[in-house]
């Protein structure tokens, strides 16, 4: 399958929001939890869909500076899939409550820097 492909199958499966920040949005980008380099194919188990600055910032910032970071990042994306797959509420709305705002925090500080670099 193209990334095009699981990115509009896991938005039926999932609904058309970012997974790390719950930003609800038709512009999303699909991001491979096992990066194609290291033979992550394009799936619905292998991937999420990030909002297009959320997963700039992800492999612009995090993985450049911080690999246990953004591997740790991706685990908690793999483990959210999987509450919502078993429908563990509690975990579901922990996850959406105490980490979906982080992430939304760090997305709008990366959105203020770029703005900033082009003025």
């Amino acid at each position: 399958m193209s990334n095009k492909q699981v990115r509009e199958a896991l938005a039926l499966l999932y609904g058309f929001r970012c997974m790390l920040t719950g930003i609800q949005t038709k512009d999303l980008s699909y991001h491979h939890i096992t990066k194609k380099e290291h033979k992550g194919k394009a799936t619905i188990e292998n991937g999420s869909n990030l909002h297009p600055k959320i997963h700039e910032w992800l492999h612009n910032i995090v993985e450049l500076k911080d690999k246990e970071l953004f591997y740790l990042i991706n685990e908690c994306l793999m483990l959210y899939k999987k509450c919502l797959d078993l429908e563990k509420k509690e975990l579901i709305d922990m996850y959406e409550s105490e980490i979906m705002p982080i992430f939304r925090q760090k997305m709008f500080k990366y959105n203020e820097k770029l703005t900033k670099k082009k003025c």
